[in-house]
């Protein structure tokens, strides 16, 4: 799951218009700061849990896809057979008369099966993004939450998101210098309020995923 681009004009406006609400001097010295919404966006831990919770989701629809694929698989065969039966010759008319009007019901139990199958698919895509969406639009709004912390803490009048591309595509933020990169801050705050099991399942993974150290060089 990446941050989407509206979710991160957003999350942009929101942090804009929140950081710029702090109390100003007249006297003081602007503070500015950046952040890098994708890299917080993408160590977030309900970030990740919610990239699981969708996989798992959608391996279940897959399985349920898989499974409807083979049921009508097997209408289409048996649709196959009953048409072969009704044109053939060595039958007597009335068994291929028969045979011809199973087929004409095969043929609807066919027609049916791809319209539920086409439901389903439609359906239930549907359902798995609007569940993506939510998902985002919660994490969207603890992270920006977090960088309001941050601004408020320690008195910034504007952060930027310095991963955030503009309309024509370049990136917002093109050079900056002395400003401070709250990323690793506002990570910390989002990841403080992570689960000790949640957290411990993380760090297994992570460990897993790791490559193994190369073994050291014989003398």
């Amino acid at each position: 799951m990446k941050f989407p681009r509206t979710l991160r004009r957003l999350a942009v406006a929101l942090l804009v218009s929140s950081v710029l609400a702090l109390p100003i001097a007249a006297h003081a010295e602007t503070k500015l700061a950046i952040v890098d919404l994708q890299k917080v966006f993408e160590n977030y831990y309900k970030k990740k849990e919610a990239d699981a919770r969708l996989q798992e989701v959608v391996g279940r629809l897959q399985k349920d896809k898989e499974a409807m694929v083979g049921d009508y698989q097997k209408l289409v065969d048996e649709t196959t057979k009953l048409r072969d039966a009704a044109q053939d010759t060595t039958l007597s008319p009335a068994a291929r008369a028969e045979k011809q009007k199973a087929f004409e019901t095969k043929v609807q139990d066919v027609r049916n099966a791809e319209r539920i199958m086409q439901e389903f698919n439609t359906t239930k895509g549907r359902a798995v993004e609007d569940q993506k969406m939510r998902l985002q639009q919660d994490i969207v709004k603890d992270i920006t939450g977090a960088v309001n912390s941050v601004g408020n803490r320690d008195k910034y009048n504007l952060i930027l998101d310095k991963a955030g591309p503009s309309v024509n595509g370049t990136p917002v933020v093109l050079f900056t210098q002395d400003m401070k990169d709250i990323t690793d801050d506002v990570i910390k705050i989002l990841n403080a309020t992570q689960p000790a099991a949640s957290a411990a399942s993380s760090s297994a993974a992570a460990s897993t995923a790791a490559p193994a150290p190369a073994p050291a060089a014989k003398p």
